[in-house]
């Protein structure tokens, strides 16, 4: 089992990095919305809200894999 976790944690962090990256991606997308349309008050994309708690659920899972295998 140890083996199998330390390569799902492995797989985990390449989702992380994928959701990192989408998430900044969207976070400038929003901000140029925001000037585009002379927003006062900055808002997030429920897109850009669920990349975030993906990324946050994707981290939990990649400690616990971690810590499962041992490394």
């Amino acid at each position: 089992m140890s083996v199998e976790a330390g390569e799902a944690a492995r797989e985990m962090e390449r989702v992380n990095r994928a959701l990192d990256a989408a998430r900044i991606h969207l976070a400038a997308l929003d901000r140029a919305a925001d000037l585009h349309e002379l927003r006062e008050k900055q808002t997030n994309s429920p897109l850009l809200t669920l990349i975030e708690h993906a990324g946050n659920s994707a981290a939990r899972v990649t400690q616990f894999l971690r810590e499962q295998s041992g490394t």
